[in-house]
């Protein structure tokens, strides 16, 4: 096969692992502080940021601020965030 023939399938197969890739999706989970609780909502301080979460409804009379959490986001895209548990508080 000619070389010019093989590097346009390999540029082919790249562009449609890509969009594959692009795609797909996946959570993501990251620990944060509880800075703020008001009833199935909170806010998380996660690497230096608030977030805005929501509280499962079994956790939301358990969790207070303070607490250190760890915060899984559904889509990894910012838009479906919740508490998923509690690992520790701080003193």
């Amino acid at each position: 096969m000619k070389k010019s023939v093989q590097d346009s399938l390999l540029e082919a197969i790249d562009i449609i692992v890509g969009e594959k890739l692009s795609k797909t999706s996946y959570t993501s989970s990251h620990v944060g502080k509880v800075k703020k609780v008001n009833g199935f909502d909170c806010t998380v301080e996660v690497y230096g940021s608030d977030t805005e979460c929501k509280l499962l409804e079994h956790m939301h009379t358990q969790i207070k601020v303070g607490d250190i959490v760890v915060v899984q986001d559904l889509y990894n895209d910012n838009t479906h965030k919740f508490v998923q548990c509690k690992i520790g508080e701080t003193t």
